[in-house]
């Protein structure tokens, strides 16, 4: 794997606590946050997390999208 840093150039923005509801992907060597169409990091090569680790904060995100179908 080869860093390049490219996780340093990407705004983050810590106040959100449920980044995976914004459509965000969580990067465990950058640990950051961001936005990014494919399934590995960009920066890092690792795979990108795309649900939350807490098992309150996933049931939140299921709940969530349950309205949705409904709607």
């Amino acid at each position: 794997m080869v860093y390049r840093n490219i996780c340093e150039t990407v705004l983050e923005d810590r106040s959100k606590p449920m980044h995976n509801l914004d459509g965000k992907k969580y990067c465990r060597t950058c640990e950051i946050y961001f936005y990014h169409e494919g399934q590995f990091c960009p920066c890092c090569g690792m795979q990108l997390r795309t649900t939350p680790i807490d098992t309150k904060d996933k049931a939140k995100i299921k709940k969530r999208l349950q309205k949705q179908v409904i709607h």
